[in-house]
């Protein structure tokens, strides 16, 4: 916990003063005292923080690798050193999506094995959506985790007539272009650790209070990672 706040404190330091040093470019530009035409010709150099940020994060550093790699070819570009088109961005962005599903299921795998989750099997869920839609309605009574991957496609999992088998269940979600929507019941406690690069996670479940004293509070453990997509968690 101490090391993912550190992070997120790094993080929006970094960000913080990329956003202080464009704001006084801007009010010396403005004030005369110097030119920031000549300034934008370092535009790259924004990708090469956040690839540096990225780098930073045990779960982002593949994706801080193609930001950082991405950033020098258009500065060197910006330089005139070398030729750079989109042409040439787009597989490298392509190969990151690849090399950041490889490291999501590396992970979760690890996590998987360390925590001893049963991920195969009755009470399990694992769907993969490629191009296409999975929609399905789970009503077990043994729901234990699982994995959920959208690549350009959609997941819709219905959990509201499930129960968890244990207190806590852990499910690995990653919208890469593509999106997840969980709809779990309002007596589960949601704790999403998910990562959002140029997308996000949304938590807009609502705990419903326990009527029954000797009913213990179940918990959902969202993580994975969201490129270019969105994970949406809701009752």
């Amino acid at each position: 916990m101490r090391r993912q706040n550190f992070r997120s404190y790094g993080g929006s330091f970094a960000w913080g003063g990329v956003v202080l040093f464009v704001g006084v470019v801007l009010l010396l530009d403005h004030m005369g005292v110097i030119s920031a035409a000549g300034l934008w010709r370092f535009w790259p150099m924004i990708l090469v923080l956040a690839g540096i940020v990225n780098l930073l994060d045990e779960c982002k550093r593949i994706w801080g690798v193609c930001l950082l790699l991405a950033g020098i070819l258009l500065q060197l570009g910006q330089f005139g050193l070398v030729h750079v088109t989109w042409a040439l961005l787009w597989p490298i962005l392509i190969i990151g999506v690849g090399l950041s599903l490889m490291w999501g299921s590396i992970k979760a795998r690890k996590s998987m094995d360390e925590r001893g989750d049963v991920v195969t099997g009755p009470g399990a869920l694992n769907e993969l959506a490629i191009f296409s839609g999975v929609e399905k309605r789970i009503m077990g009574k043994n729901f234990r985790g699982g994995r959920l991957v959208a690549i350009f496609g959609g997941i819709e999992i219905d959990m509201w007539q499930a129960e968890m088998d244990g207190d806590t269940a852990i499910i690995h979600v990653d919208a890469i272009f593509g999106g997840v929507e969980l709809r779990v019941p309002d007596t589960w406690m949601v704790s999403s650790e998910g990562q959002g690069v140029f997308g996000g996670y949304s938590d807009s479940t609502h705990l419903r209070p326990l009527t029954d004293a000797n009913e213990t509070r179940k918990t959902l453990v969202v993580r994975g990672m969201a490129l270019f997509g969105g994970v949406e968690i809701r009752n």
